[in-house]
């Protein structure tokens, strides 16, 4: 019994010393504070083994004086900064966000009821002033590590300043201030486009669709409605998000009916899913709406191509380069459907058994092949890469030079034949 209890004794002994030496180690960090020549960093030092410990964790007093501490080391290397003194901005922005955490449990544990159940804080005041002031200190802690690529820092110091509406200690008066802050959306900004750089997608989406909401309440200008939309398309574009991106599109088309993305964006979804009657529901409802540009006419000429209803995509396809003559898909496209004719005519009539006949329907093959000539021609000459426009016209050629030597129209034949030497090489090489 006798070694039991000096056992016991001793682990009283043990604990006691320990939380005897926590209690000197929050008094020795307040000496090193309040110096004659501050030790802050000493103070840090001294200051750490008490937050964790079991007694002094749960004092008022220790995090208050920790975030003395850290605002002291970061209002230091602050005014290193004003003065081109080599500031440490690291230890600058960490100790900024240590001291918010510190002052944020240190109110916690001031607003609690002693033994008597009565709330008497000796902090708040302090606390207050101390974190009004170093608010701004948030922005530039972001900026640094954002200017090193460091995106998620910059994320959490960004958000420190977002948080400040949500503190406890604001009277009401200051916290409607905090929260119709002008510096939020930007700051809302930059922690989007850092999540978006860090491949965070979910969490971009989260800062772009509150701006979004902010930016159409507050009715700014189209062009900035639209770049935050266009942020967002990206984000669901990342995430392979299908369903987002139809929606996005169908959006876009009501509120930016300007830029002709959405639409097209749109129909070549319902391409992509072989629902061509939703595609062309949407092209007419632009068409409806006023915007009537080569775009969406060729858009709706590709789909009634699709359908096999060639004479009236023949007709969208002209209504598309009437709107606009440099327009080589539509005329490559239109040249194509011409090109096929052609084709499948040469083939009918290379099926003829009787040579007089045969001969005959051969002479009237030149019209077929001189019809998508030139919008051919015109296609390659716009985009002189396209491998389609290339292997049409090379075809074209061929089958001109054929026919004109057959009639004895030897320079035609020769023109034709040298162009179906240029295309048949361009071909190769591609």
């Amino acid at each position: 019994m006798k070694k039991i209890i000096l056992v016991l004794a001793a682990v009283m002994a043990m604990t006691c010393g320990d939380v005897y030496a926590q209690k000197k180690n929050v008094a020795r960090a307040k000496a090193k504070l309040n110096a004659e020549v501050p030790d802050y960093k000493g103070a840090r030092e001294a200051i750490d083994p008490a937050l964790t410990d079991s007694v002094t964790k749960n004092l008022a007093d220790t995090w208050f004086t920790a975030g003395k501490i850290y605002y002291k080391l970061f209002d230091e290397e602050q005014r290193k900064a004003w003065m081109n003194q080599g500031a440490d901005e690291n230890l600058m922005a960490t100790s900024l966000m240590k001291c918010l955490d510190c002052m944020v449990i240190a109110d916690s544990l001031d607003q609690m009821p002693n033994a008597k159940g009565k709330v008497r804080p000796k902090f708040r005041k302090q606390i207050v002033e101390i974190v009004d002031i170093m608010r701004p200190g948030f922005i530039n802690a972001g900026g640094f590590y954002f200017k090193n690529q460091n995106y998620e820092d910059a994320i959490k110091a960004f958000e420190y300043y977002l948080v400040y509406p949500e503190l406890k200690f604001w009277e009401d008066e200051k916290r409607q201030a905090f929260a119709t802050d002008s510096m939020i959306p930007t700051i809302q900004y930059y922690c989007g486009a850092c999540a978006s750089q860090s491949n965070n997608s979910k969490l971009a989406l989260e800062y772009f669709k509150i701006l979004d909401q902010t930016y159409k309440a507050e009715n700014r200008p189209i062009q900035e409605q639209e770049e935050m939309f266009q942020f967002m398309i990206y984000e669901y574009g990342r995430l392979k998000d299908s369903v987002a991106l139809m929606e996005m599109y169908k959006e876009g088309v009501q509120r930016f009916s300007f830029n002709t993305f959405y639409a097209r964006s749109l129909v070549n979804e319902y391409l992509s899913k072989n629902d061509l009657d939703a595609a062309l529901g949407w092209i007419e409802t632009a068409i409806n709406q006023g915007d009537s540009t080569a775009i969406f006419f060729n858009l709706k000429a590709q789909i009634l191509e699709h359908k096999g209803e060639l004479k009236e995509a023949e007709k969208f396809y002209l209504k598309a380069i009437e709107k606009d003559p440099e327009f080589a898909d539509a005329m490559g496209s239109l040249g194509r459907i011409y090109y096929n004719e052609a084709v499948e005519e040469l083939d009918r009539v290379n099926n003829i058994k009787d040579n007089r006949k045969y001969q005959v329907a051969k002479a009237k093959m030149e019209s077929f092949f001189l019809k998508p000539l030139p919008y051919m021609e015109k296609a390659h000459a716009v985009n002189p890469q396209e491998r389609d426009y290339i292997v049409a016209l090379r075809g074209i050629y061929y089958n001109l030079q054929g026919i004109y030597h057959g009639a004895k129209k030897t320079a035609l034949s020769k023109e034709y034949e040298a162009k179906y030497k240029e295309m048949d090489a361009k071909m190769k090489s591609l």
